[in-house]
């Protein structure tokens, strides 16, 4: 499946399940006529921007999409780091017509995403709920991570996350960033499209980053 292939299932799938979802912005002139963002500075983008209703705001969440067929693809993915520096850094600005937007959050998808995972070759399902790291158990008791991950998505994932804290201690900010995680269904559980991701939860009293799985 080539990429624009792709992003026309993604479009679909968050279009027809994604419940708090109000707008998909594609980075060109699209087959399906739909809405484009741009950019201004760095002209270095993701794929799409998703417009969804979280905590009665609209937020934006700038998405990489890749093919699953190939790992290096999938794995070339990682680029979102880049456009992540450039975004907090004020290289690149992000525009929906000619009103600038706050990107809240990076993400990464692939087809495969709707099956709760990013590769193709994925086959084994591992149990975060009984999970001999407590602290991941603990989060899936708490429902911030799914019950069940898919291993060598959550690998790729938390591969991820250590590289956006070494890029965090880089840029030396730490607090107020947009969240880094990926789009996937909630394996075992239902088709629908969720954001797993590492978020600044500035809302808690002493505020902290965290793992968060957001319906989208």
């Amino acid at each position: 499946m080539k990429e624009y292939e792709v992003e026309i299932v993604l479009w679909d799938w968050l279009k027809t399940k994604g419940i708090n979802i109000k707008g998909i912005y594609f980075n060109r002139t699209n087959k399906l006529g739909c809405k484009t963002f741009t950019t201004s500075g760095v002209n270095k983008k993701p794929d799409f921007i998703i417009g969804f209703v979280k905590y009665s705001c609209i937020e934006y969440l700038a998405v990489e999409i890749k093919p699953m067929k190939s790992s290096r693809d999938v794995h070339d993915s990682g680029k979102i780091l880049m456009y992540y520096e450039n975004y907090v850094k004020g290289k690149t600005k992000y525009f929906i017509g000619n009103e600038e937007i706050k990107i809240n959050h990076f993400g990464i998808a692939t087809e495969n995403s709707i099956n709760g995972k990013l590769f193709e070759d994925d086959n084994l399902l591992i149990s975060n709920s009984t999970s001999s790291d407590n602290w991941r158990k603990l989060n899936a008791q708490l429902k911030l991570i799914p019950e069940f991950e898919y291993q060598r998505t959550s690998d790729f994932l938390r591969r991820l996350w250590s590289e956006w804290r070494n890029l965090k201690k880089r840029i030396n900010i730490n607090k107020d960033l947009p969240s880094i995680g990926i789009i996937i269904s909630n394996p075992n559980k239902d088709k629908l499209p969720y954001l797993l991701t590492m978020a600044y939860l500035n809302w808690l009293q002493k505020p902290q980053w965290g793992q968060r799985f957001w319906k989208l």
